[in-house]
């Protein structure tokens, strides 16, 4: 990876604050929206199985709590496992701009052009 280490570590730990602030977001609206019978389960419950029920409530907040939550949770696996910074689909280096402007961001822009046209 040619992302220098200093914005590498930015992002990183940017990438972790914000994890914990959407995994707090979501459990706290998963409390004001009683989806779950009590606080107690909702900090014990796994977080793929919170997004799981954040998503299927229909509620928009929660959606777009669980999806984001989804994607900053992806990048911080592939932090972990040594791939932050390369497509999901073609494992060529995302931009550092783009991974300024979003660093969750999991394709580069050709990728990302090409499934936005496949799946949106």
């Amino acid at each position: 990876m040619t992302t220098s280490d200093s914005i590498y570590q930015e992002l990183q730990s940017n990438l972790e604050q914000e994890h914990l602030m959407l995994s707090k977001d979501l459990k706290h609206e998963m409390q004001l929206n009683t989806l779950v019978p009590s606080a107690l389960a909702i900090e014990n419950a796994d977080l793929n199985n919170l997004i799981m029920m954040a998503k299927s409530a229909f509620i928009p907040n929660l959606f777009d709590l669980a999806i984001r939550m989804e994607k900053v949770d992806a990048a911080v696996c592939s932090i972990k496992l040594g791939m932050y910074g390369l497509c999901v689909d073609c494992e060529e280096e995302i931009d550092e701009s783009e991974l300024k402007a979003d660093p969750a961001q999991p394709r580069c822009h050709a990728c990302c052009d090409h499934s936005r046209y496949h799946h949106d």
